[in-house]
């Protein structure tokens, strides 16, 4: 099986467990975690739609848990209501999904600039930064959310939950940066741009 098959059954599969949620969220009449899951859904198809176009390749492991941390927030944290019902798992959640996404957002612009970065404290500081502007971007759009659209349940309930959420985008990032740089299956992937200058 081939890795472009693969990559194509995880897109197909986080697609319908999306649709799944969406329809889900609008029979429950919650119209508001609904617009973020529709949201979420239209942002991956318009990657996919980059992906192809530019052919950038991204390795499967790091696909898989992006389209998991969107799949846990959609599904676990909205439909299932987890993040009213757990604080811990509002947490996990900012951990897991800020440490998915940093490497995603990382292996992505290398591609985009067609330059990949090796210097370790580059690659540090670089994933630190990203980590850190992930998780204001989350609380700004969370707070946009909230005065354009009113929710029932507000987004961002207090300056605590805010701060304890910057805290978790943190230590997100600090997964993503140790699991890079211990990761011989990430350090040795090879970009398309990289190949086509070993053809040459």
């Amino acid at each position: 099986m081939s890795e472009l098959y693969k990559e194509k059954v995880v897109d197909t599969l986080f697609i319908l467990i999306q649709i799944i949620c969406i329809a889900a969220l609008i029979a429950g009449e919650n119209f508001d975690y609904m617009r973020m899951a529709l949201g979420n859904l239209l942002f991956w198809v318009i990657y996919m739609i980059l992906e192809n176009k530019q052919n950038w390749r991204i390795p499967l492991y790091i696909r898989i848990t992006t389209l998991l941390s969107i799949t846990l927030n959609d599904y676990c944290g909205q439909y299932l209501n987890w993040y009213v019902t757990s604080s811990l798992y509002d947490r996990l959640q900012h951990i897991f999904g800020t440490y998915a996404l940093t490497l995603w957002i990382f292996l992505v612009i290398q591609q985009f600039i067609q330059r990949k970065l090796t210097p370790k404290r580059l690659t540090i500081l670089f994933m630190f930064s990203l980590a850190l502007a992930l998780g204001t971007i989350y609380e700004l759009l969370e707070f946009i959310e909230d005065e354009v659209f009113k929710p029932k349940i507000k987004n961002q309930p207090s300056l605590l939950d805010t701060n304890l959420d910057l805290i978790s985008d943190l230590m997100g990032g600090i997964f993503a940066v140790i699991h890079y740089h211990i990761s011989k299956k990430l350090r040795t992937f090879q970009f398309p741009f990289e190949q086509k200058k070993k053809s040459f």
